[in-house]
């Protein structure tokens, strides 16, 4: 059996990569050596995220710009209007029709699902923290020693640099696309989407309506009647199935597993690199040494999550992947995603700038909403769609508002609620309790008995806290777990495995 091995390392402060300040981003830190995919599930709706192997949650009452955990509700998700136009025009693009178009980036066009650019920022902060604090890159589970209560310290061997052995499995699939270029529609004073306000009617659908209403008074059936306006319903997978055969360009999605690496990942990883350089230096302006290889592995191919095959899984199985864009066999996008028991988790989405005029970052959302919901077809829990956090103050940051029906993680009950509901309160002050019930708790908040039966690891040995404490001298050590308890929550502090410090 697999488990969670961590290593916490309370608060730190940090550079905002969203209102820019120095020094005003704080959050709480661990590293994760090994994960299972339902533990990262619980710390995600807990408000943690993770940044190649470590794992963060933003000290929500403190910091410059609340982070609130989002997640669109797949199997409602009704696409508005001008995220039909990406797609139709999309489509357009691959049966030849525009395939000259230019058009100016726009704010879904720059789509980068879960971050902005201090996504990339916190790869470099994490690179940082692991030089200061000497984090031990691996620690093999195999090698570790279950005490009992009563045992001391062992004598553990030398542990193991290599990390437990899964299995590897890819999964493909291809598909058609839509996507487009068009302008969003012009939004008062830049202050992004309102999910509070009905989206309005056009004069023409009203008429129709009216029309139909007539027609029903009469007695005429109007379901035999022929839709005038067949748009209006259509779901996103309308628009991917709907391509004739004989397109001038095909597009082809391919999902393959990063963690462990798949045969098809590391056939890909030179490609994947230099389209994820592309953007990073034409898109976020950032330096080509920020670009390497290397930074790219650690902070978008490296994972702690362990994969994982169950009953209950889809056929791919759960944990770490890439979703690959293929245009007539060149890669142009790429997709970072994470597969888990309730829902697909966006890590990051990249693509090439010669490409912007496909507005792929909405195209790219799009297409892993469906994606998600092909995978709820055979995997009845796995219904949301995360898109890492959703930050109200960083106006840029409110698109992922236009994913409706979206929910939002209250920061002081792990509750969820409707964005439109939350909206009022984030406009009076960036950090709100979203829970309107003044006597609603944390259920995952744990006890004082709790703390003792959280697994430490010590010596090659797990023990339960209680046996710990016994053996060992840290006086400081019991504050730290406390806290840490809280942060992830009795359920995932019994069963992760912490590393003594």
């Amino acid at each position: 059996m697999f488990h969670s091995i961590v290593e916490y390392y309370a608060d730190s402060q940090d550079r905002c990569g969203y209102c820019k300040s120095p020094n005003t981003n704080f959050s709480h830190g661990m590293w994760a050596h090994s994960m299972t995919v339902s533990d990262y599930q619980d710390l995600i709706d807990r408000g943690w995220r993770r940044c190649g192997k470590y794992c963060y949650k933003p000290t929500m009452d403190v910091t410059c710009c609340p982070m609130y955990t989002i997640r669109c509700r797949a199997l409602e998700f009704k696409a508005t209007k001008s995220q039909k136009k990406v797609l139709k025009r999309f489509n357009k693009y691959l049966v030849g029709q525009g395939t000259n178009e230019k058009s100016e980036s726009t704010g879904d066009g720059n789509r980068k699902m879960s971050t902005c650019s201090s996504e990339a920022d916190m790869a470099e902060g994490v690179e940082q923290f692991l030089e200061s604090t000497n984090v031990p890159q691996n620690i093999n589970i195999s090698n570790i020693v279950k005490a009992d209560e009563d045992e001391a310290f062992a004598d553990a061997k030398e542990q193991s640099k290599d990390e437990p052995n899964v299995a590897i499995e890819s999964a493909s699939k291809p598909v058609s696309n839509p996507l487009d270029k068009s302008k969003p529609k012009e939004i008062n004073k830049g202050e992004g989407y309102d999910p509070a306000k009905a989206p309005s009617k056009k004069a023409k659908q009203l008429r129709l309506e009216r029309k139909m209403e007539k027609l029903k008074e009469k007695g005429i059936d109007i379901n035999s009647l022929s839709n005038k306006n067949k748009n209006k319903d259509k779901e996103v997978e309308d628009f991917i199935n709907e391509l004739p055969d004989d397109v001038k360009q095909k597009l082809e999605i391919k999902l393959v597993r990063t963690a462990p690496p798949s045969p098809e990942w590391e056939a890909t990883m030179k490609e994947t690199c230099e389209v994820y350089a592309k953007y990073q230096t034409i898109i976020h302006n950032d330096k080509p040494e920020k670009c390497t290889p290397t930074k790219f592995q650690g902070f978008l191919v490296q994972s702690p999550l362990l994969e994982e095959h169950s009953e209950s899984a889809p056929p791919c199985g759960y944990g770490s992947f890439h979703q690959q864009y293929w245009l007539d066999g060149k890669l142009i996008a790429v997709g970072v995603i994470d597969i888990l028991p309730k829902c697909v988790s966006s890590v990051y989405f990249f693509y090439d700038p010669a490409y912007t005029h496909l507005t792929l970052g909405t195209y790219g959302a799009l297409r892993e909403i469906a994606f998600t919901r092909q995978l709820q077809s055979v995997s009845p829990a796995l219904k949301y769609y995360y898109m890492g956090y959703y930050i109200h103050s960083c106006k840029k940051m409110r698109y992922k508002g236009n994913f409706y029906p979206s929910d939002l993680a209250c920061p002081e009950t792990y509750k969820w609620f409707p964005l439109k509901d939350c909206i009022p309160k984030l406009e009076v002050t960036p950090y709100s309790r979203l829970d309107p019930d003044i006597d609603s708790v944390d259920d995952k908040y744990p006890k004082d008995d709790d703390i003792n039966y959280v697994p430490v690891l010590a010596k090659g040995v797990v023990m339960p806290y209680k046996t710990y404490k016994r053996k060992s001298k840290k006086s400081n050590f019991e504050e730290l777990l406390l806290q840490y308890s809280q942060l992830v929550g009795v359920v995932c502090a019994k069963r992760m495995i912490i590393v003594s410090q």
